[in-house]
């Protein structure tokens, strides 16, 4: 049985250094590349801390990919469902609160990249359990405010869209440091570009509603339409 160590600012400070120092070393080398005794070398602490904190060098690596991100994903809405205003916002501002890390986001990123090319499970783990539904729950909403009775191919493009707006602040972190870093550099910027990321999600959940209603009226006008050239005249009756 592995002790426990005690709750200390010293511990917190161990155990937070170990994080960072896996996190660097992993992202640049791999799991199998990366050895304990480098990450314990790196925080300067003991290859017994490993145990203490992780268990071992899966969950040291498990809790330096999660835990970069703030923790896993949750589904925001229940069975009940719940109010597009408060889905987006949740979502969006949840999505886009690892950003005020700053330059340590990038080394998530690549950590999170490099196991999706050299995958230990954690990335599919993360899919099954944390993206989808995620994505679920948002259609489920997205159904009730566009008036879809049941999910189609045009409410999960709605939802993948929606969800693209606060990644590309993950994905385009050079870009935007590039055209328009005031975006996200600063916690004043990126809490302006989550508010307006919250409105364009918006404006498309709008759009693609009035793209329905729309569709929904060319429908019946086209219907009326062929029902009255099918109607028999009077003449034609009495022939």
């Amino acid at each position: 049985m592995v002790a426990t160590p005690p709750s200390t600012p010293d511990a917190a400070d161990s155990r937070a250094r170990l994080l960072d120092a896996a996190l660097r070393l992993f992202a640049e080398q791999g799991f199998a590349k990366t050895s304990i005794r480098q990450i314990a070398e790196a925080a300067s602490v003991n290859t017994a801390l490993i145990s203490y904190y992780f268990g071992d060098k899966k969950g040291l690596y498990t809790a330096a990919y999660n835990e970069s991100f703030g923790g896993p994903l949750q589904a925001s809405a229940g069975p009940d469902g719940q109010s597009l205003d408060l889905f987006l916002e949740q979502f969006i501002t949840g999505f886009m609160q690892p950003l005020h890390q700053g330059s340590r986001i990038e080394l998530s990123m690549r950590l999170h990249f490099r196991e999706m090319l050299d995958p230990t499970g954690l990335w599919q783990q993360e899919l099954e359990c944390e993206i989808k539904p995620m994505h679920a729950a948002m259609v489920q909403v997205l159904c009730t405010a566009v008036g879809a009775a049941e999910p189609d191919e045009d409410v999960h493009r709605l939802a993948l869209s929606i969800g693209a707006l606060p990644m590309q602040y993950y994905a385009h972190r050079d870009l935007i440091q590039q055209v328009c870093p005031s975006l996200a550099d600063s916690p004043e910027g990126l809490t302006a570009t989550t508010h307006r990321l919250i409105d364009m999600a918006h404006h498309l959940v709008a759009g693609e509603a009035q793209r329905r209603r729309n569709a929904a009226m060319a429908a019946t006008s086209s219907n009326r339409r062929a029902s009255t050239r099918r109607a028999p005249t009077p003449e034609g009756d009495s022939l």
